[in-house]
């Protein structure tokens, strides 16, 4: 009974399904959340697969025939995209062996002038080959991967076992290199198990799978004959041959932490972050110290937004990731860092009595215990004499600050401490009088009414000495004329007869 055929186009088009599959399950993931799905190792690096599949031959007579083959293959991960293992395969190539026109010369010389156009023929071989695997979607329930490697292939051509060939070898089983590549798609089934599916190109470095090597046979016919080669003949091509496989692979020797961040791949599943990397936003902290010491986002390289990154946070400068406002004065830590160059540790950098927020608001230097240089620190003039921080005479009245606060006791957040018309400085400077008191002599005028009205003496009160104070007397510059006429007005007078 004939064997199973297939189209010899079938490999081409499992490798675009493939291609197909891979392509639509990355457009399908992008939209996705970045670690969505079951990590690609999720208990273990080691890997073993087997299963089996059809191969087919591809040299002199290819045509459309396959065959079974098995294999197995174990493969360890080193990166995250990339492993190293090794297969073993076994398996028969079927072929139909006939007489064509570009190689007929050689066959009649290999298989006899009257051999059978048409007869099946099998090779049977076994290889082993080290693989390097380029997994694209590792931490994906569906990965689509490429290898290539090298390997030995053992072959034994069933014409060659029969001795049905002019030339044979000595010994029927025959080897070489063989040059494995290709494409396979791993899908997740639970946590440790996946379905496995791989098409393989399989180059070797000879043409005689097939048990004819057509232009060593003319070769070898014409040195037997010892005449000379027709140039025209055409060359032997190697052989190789394909493979479709399928099976089940299966993960070894648990590792339940594959980035080594301290969290285990469950927790980072669950929390969100990405078991395949120790430094999920690549802030330069690890995933665990984030989330477990430094109380910030693994997922985000800014947790607290304040315009320092995690890793400057806790290590540049010791600020907290998880809060704006590490100190608690009133300013991002960004703020106090880089515009403000300030301690964002301590909320009053120059300890001055004023939070360095509330210096920033009101304009002061939080550098600076006395931002405007008069003598008085930034909090006590905020907080006790309310006077101006960037202005060392707040008034104006041509006293600093400093000293109507501790040599003149007057009021340095006004001009005129006694609201007698005259500043502070005209008083104590000019007219000697006293700045805290707006009548000094008590005789009813202010100091400014007697200097600037009626210049009487404001330090006197009774300036013309008449017995009557400033205040009452109308002229208060003039005694009065005491001759019993009008003596309560204080002016002089003389009596008309």
């Amino acid at each position: 009974m004939r064997r199973a055929m297939i189209s010899r186009k079938n490999p081409g088009i499992y490798v675009i399904l493939l291609l197909m599959l891979a392509a639509g399950e990355i457009a399908a993931q992008s939209q996705a959340p970045e670690y969505q799905g079951r990590p690609r190792y999720p208990e273990g690096r080691l890997t073993f697969t087997a299963g089996g599949g059809l191969a087919k031959y591809n040299g002199e007579f290819t045509d459309q025939n396959v065959d079974a083959m098995y294999w197995g293959q174990a493969s360890f991960t080193i990166g995250s995209y990339l492993r190293i293992g090794v297969s073993a395969e076994v398996g028969k190539l079927l072929y139909n062996r006939r007489y064509r026109r570009n190689t007929g010369t050689a066959y009649q010389l290999q298989f006899g002038e009257n051999a059978a156009n048409e007869i099946l023929r099998t090779t049977q071989f076994s290889a082993v080959s080290a693989l390097l695997f380029l997994d694209m979607l590792p931490a994906r329930y569906v990965n689509p991967y490429f290898f290539g490697g090298v390997g030995h292939l053992w072959y034994t051509p069933e014409d060659f076992r029969l001795q049905e060939v002019r030339y044979y070898p000595q010994t029927p089983e025959q080897q070489t290199w063989v040059f494995p590549g290709g494409i396979g798609v791993d899908v997740m089934i639970g946590d440790r198990f996946a379905f496995n599916t791989e098409v393989r190109a399989n180059l070797t470095m000879v043409g005689d799978l097939d048990a004819f090597a057509s232009g060593e046979v003319r070769d070898r016919y014409y040195a037997e004959q010892n005449t000379g080669r027709n140039p025209n003949a055409a060359e032997t091509a190697d052989d190789l041959y394909f493979s479709v496989t399928a099976g089940i692979k299966i993960f070894l020797f648990p590792d339940n932490d594959i980035d080594g961040d301290g969290l285990s791949n469950d927790e980072e599943e669950r929390l969100g972050f990405n078991p395949y990397d120790e430094d999920t936003d690549g802030d330069k902290l690890t995933d665990w110290y984030e989330h477990t010491e430094l109380h910030s986002d693994p997922r985000r390289m800014d947790t607290d937004g304040d315009g320092l990154t995690d890793f400057e946070e806790a290590i540049k400068y010791g600020t907290r990731a998880d809060t704006t406002d590490t100190d608690g004065d009133g300013l991002d830590d960004a703020e106090e860092i880089q515009r403000y160059h300030i301690d964002a540790l301590h909320p009053d950098t120059d300890g001055d009595g004023l939070l360095d927020g509330q210096e920033v608001i009101n304009g002061s230097n939080p550098n600076r215990v006395d931002t405007d240089g008069d003598g008085l620190r930034d909090g006590d003039e905020f907080h006790r004499f309310g006077t101006d921080l960037l202005l060392p005479d707040t008034d104006g009245d041509g006293i600093g600050d400093y000293d109507e606060v501790y040599r003149e006791t007057t009021d340095a957040s006004t001009a005129d401490s006694d609201h007698d018309g005259l500043t502070d400085f005209e008083e104590r400077s000019i007219e000697g009088t006293d700045p805290e008191n707006a009548d000094m002599d008590g005789d009813g005028l202010t100091d400014f009414e007697e200097l600037r009205i009626t210049n009487t003496n404001p330090k006197n009160p009774d300036t013309d000495g008449d017995g009557f104070l400033d205040g009452v007397d109308k002229c208060p510059r003039m005694p009065e004329t005491r001759n019993g006429f009008q003596d309560e007005d204080g002016c002089p007078d003389r009596r008309e007869r």
